[in-house]
């Protein structure tokens, strides 16, 4: 999953400027990625975890990639995503934007799935790193004064964040004298200096809080993800804010798992803020783009709220919320850049009626935003509802606190879609829209097809979250 995309950009790089080829490059690239990273979650579903030791070093002193059940699902997650980030950037961008887009997303998916498996904390920091020079070349396509500012408060709060992640592993090697992570894991609990431990937490909670915008360290997301294009918008709100859940998932369970409950507070604080903040932000807002950007922030919180609870139950459920919301927020984000394409805006005051004008359109945005809202049955109720019950079952004033602020936050998403609905879709067209015409149509398919995911996923949500 490392390799494949790897390659593929580098090839795309030397074929600079053969369109067609370079398409044809990028979906089949992202198709053997998506064959590859199912087969792993079978082999590993059936065969157990899965350890590569590259140059044939052994652990502690080599670089280890680790296929497991948590991994193998965020990459196959990842790939769905890209694939359909892809089909629309082909049909939606100018040649000299999709030019650049294509070789350099698939550098960033590189670099994304060498953070979901590698085995190793350091080289958790360089595929951080991989993926964050190649997104800041994605956020600077276009080059626009409000796109420029946007990318550089990007590229200034994540090399801050990419420091203070560096000084922590820095001390944390210091402390155990290993980088393997399953070898940290064992040393941590027996180290002396717990108090620089401690210290190593929290630096890391910061560098992975900024990378995955939870607040308060939300303030750069918004206006990052609206002015960049909508293809590369789509697919960092679905799949790169999920890398730094991620690793906050696998380092406070594997690697600091051992005094869960000097962070567990903590925790579920950012969860309960992030719910709230990124939904009433989400409501207050009028463009497409920039109320999506807002309601990451929103849902980050449920994923948070799974770790703060830190039960099987409780983590079990937070997995599923972030593979269920891939699809899900990818597809929204793509039908947020359909609408712009189709009618030249994102602006709710500007459209309406766009049901009975696309009536196709109407039905894709309903599906992910139902499941957005945690309306059963789609996946997002399922992930919800697990989050729910782990802190019923919790019974203590902390984990009751945190289900009343998922709850009311599910509200008040449901609330933001309604007004989504009524503002965009419903009644009468305010003006006359274009019709769908020839290529257009593929900008509705990948968005679609995306979606479905959510459907898809209701029917196997037993078996997701058993696994």
């Amino acid at each position: 999953p490392v390799l494949i995309p790897l390659s593929g950009g580098v090839v795309l790089v030397a074929a600079w400027g053969r369109l067609r080829f370079s398409r044809a490059l990028a979906g089949l690239t992202v198709l053997l990625l998506m064959t590859v990273g199912f087969h792993n979650l079978y082999w590993v579903r059936s065969s157990g975890i899965t350890a590569t030791s590259l140059g044939d070093w052994p652990a502690p002193f080599g670089i280890v990639l680790v296929a497991d059940l948590f991994s193998a699902l965020m990459v196959c997650a990842a790939s769905l995503a890209a694939l359909a980030v892809v089909v629309f950037t082909v049909f939606a961008h100018d040649r000299w934007q999709e030019k650049y887009i294509l070789p350099i997303m698939l550098l960033v998916l590189a670099g994304v799935n060498g953070a979901f498996m590698t085995g190793d904390i350091f080289n958790l920091f360089v595929f951080f790193e991989v993926t964050l020079i190649g997104s800041y070349a994605l956020m600077a396509i276009g080059g626009g004064q409000l796109q420029m500012e946007a990318a550089f408060k990007y590229v200034v709060i994540n090399v801050f964040a990419s420091t203070l992640f560096l000084i922590g592993v820095g001390l944390l090697y210091g402390e155990v004298g290993t980088l393997n992570m399953a070898h940290i894991s064992q040393r941590v609990a027996a180290s002396e200096e717990q108090g620089v431990i401690t210290a190593v937490g929290m630096l890391l909670l910061v560098a992975f809080g900024i990378k995955a915008a939870v607040a308060p360290f939300h303030f750069w997301l918004p206006g990052a993800y609206t002015y960049i294009p909508s293809g590369v918008a789509s697919f960092f709100g679905g799949v790169l804010t999920n890398v730094g859940v991620y690793a906050m998932v696998r380092v406070f369970t594997l690697v600091l798992g051992h005094d869960a409950n000097l962070f567990q507070p903590v925790f579920i604080s950012i969860a309960c803020l992030s719910m709230g903040l990124g939904a009433f932000g989400a409501l207050a807002q009028r463009e497409l783009r920039n109320l999506f950007s807002w309601d990451i922030i929103s849902q980050v919180g449920y994923m948070i709220m799974g770790l703060g609870l830190f039960s099987v139950a409780s983590l079990g459920g937070a997995i599923f919320f972030m593979v269920q919301y891939i699809p899900v927020k990818t597809s929204l984000f793509l039908c947020a850049g359909t609408i712009e394409k189709l009618c030249g805006t994102g602006d709710l005051s500007k459209l309406g009626g766009l049901a009975r004008v696309y009536p196709i359109l109407g039905a894709v945005f309903l599906i992910p935003a139902l499941s957005l809202a945690g309306v059963p049955p789609f996946s997002g109720f399922w992930g919800k509802l697990a989050l729910v019950q782990s802190g019923i079952a919790g019974a203590s004033w902390e984990s009751y606190t945190v289900v009343a602020f998922a709850l009311f936050s599910s509200f008040v998403t449901l609330l933001v879609m309604t007004k989504i609905w009524q503002w965009a879709f419903w009644g009468n067209p305010k003006r006359n829209y274009p019709p769908v015409r020839g290529s257009q149509i593929m900008l509705i398919v990948p968005t679609a097809l995306i979606g479905m995911c959510t459907i898809i996923l209701v029917f196997g949500a037993g078996e997701l979250l058993d696994i």
